[in-house]
């Protein structure tokens, strides 16, 4: 297949460049990443000043071997009750509180999906464990798949322990730019300008999920050196359109009893 010898042509040349192993990056985990509970008919969460390494980490997850999930950054939020919602992912250039530079410039993708990763007390979820290695052989074929990512479909993995796998129900998927082919047909998704940011809309049902974000530059897996990228989000809610209404009534009857009062 044409996919797997440009995969594999991204591989050797990595390997020709003498590349090193990616700054070591956590367990799948949601610290600092928590959007919240979302109860009212209108409600917004904004998260900054977080990073990831690489630029690639959510479109390699598109391809027939997965991704690493060390290559995207995890995000939670919780509904309890239905609703659409809008995200939101953009860059953001910042300063650690070490003093490094976080640069601007991640071209974001995402996916969302209901269900969430182990949480304390239980271990994190890695895609090394013997449990994740299972079900990565078992699924995508023994030793053909890089990680446990998947950036269009259900997936699953564990931690060291072996507890039952978190599976990862897909939703939907957004990101910045052009399609993307690299030789199985354009990836869908793109949103058509590349301005470093990426939202999208969805009818969400009440539940905890999970977004995975990441870069969608297939060719940065090429880099000799994957730069840190500083990145936000948002989750809000989308009023309904019934509620678009009364607001706009509320605003007309508030309008017509001033201008009575100015009447008088």
């Amino acid at each position: 297949m044409k996919e797997t010898f440009v995969k594999s042509t991204l591989k050797y040349a990595l390997l020709l460049a003498g590349l090193t192993s990616l700054p070591a990056m956590a367990h799948i985990g949601y610290g600092g990443r928590d959007f919240g509970t979302f109860t009212g008919a209108s409600a917004s969460s904004t998260i900054t000043n977080q990073s990831i390494t690489g630029n690639y980490g959510w479109i390699d997850g598109t391809d027939s071997d997965w991704g690493d999930s060390h290559s995207v950054r995890a995000y939670r939020f919780t509904l309890t009750s239905d609703a659409d919602v809008k995200i939101s992912f953009q860059e953001q250039a910042f300063v650690t509180s070490a003093g490094a530079s976080i640069s601007a410039g991640i071209l974001p993708g995402f996916s969302i999906y209901k269900g969430l990763a182990h949480l304390a007390p239980f271990g994190a979820d890695f895609d090394s464990t013997p449990g994740s290695i299972a079900i990565r052989d078992a699924v995508g074929g023994v030793g053909l798949t890089e990680g446990s990512f998947r950036s269009l479909t259900n997936w699953s993995i564990t931690n060291t322990a072996n507890d039952p796998a978190s599976v990862f129900t897909y939703v939907g998927s957004a990101y910045d730019g052009s399609p993307v082919d690299y030789g199985t047909g354009a990836i869908p998704g793109a949103d058509g300008l590349t301005d470093h940011s990426v939202s999208g809309v969805f009818h969400l049902t009440a539940g905890d999920y999970s977004i995975f974000v990441g870069g969608s530059d297939y060719a940065d897996q090429l880099a000799a050196t994957h730069l840190a990228y500083g990145l936000a989000g948002t989750v809000a809610l989308v009023p309904e359109p019934e509620t678009y209404a009364m607001l706009l009534a509320g605003l007309g009857l508030i309008g017509f009893s001033a201008s009575r009062r100015r009447k008088l």
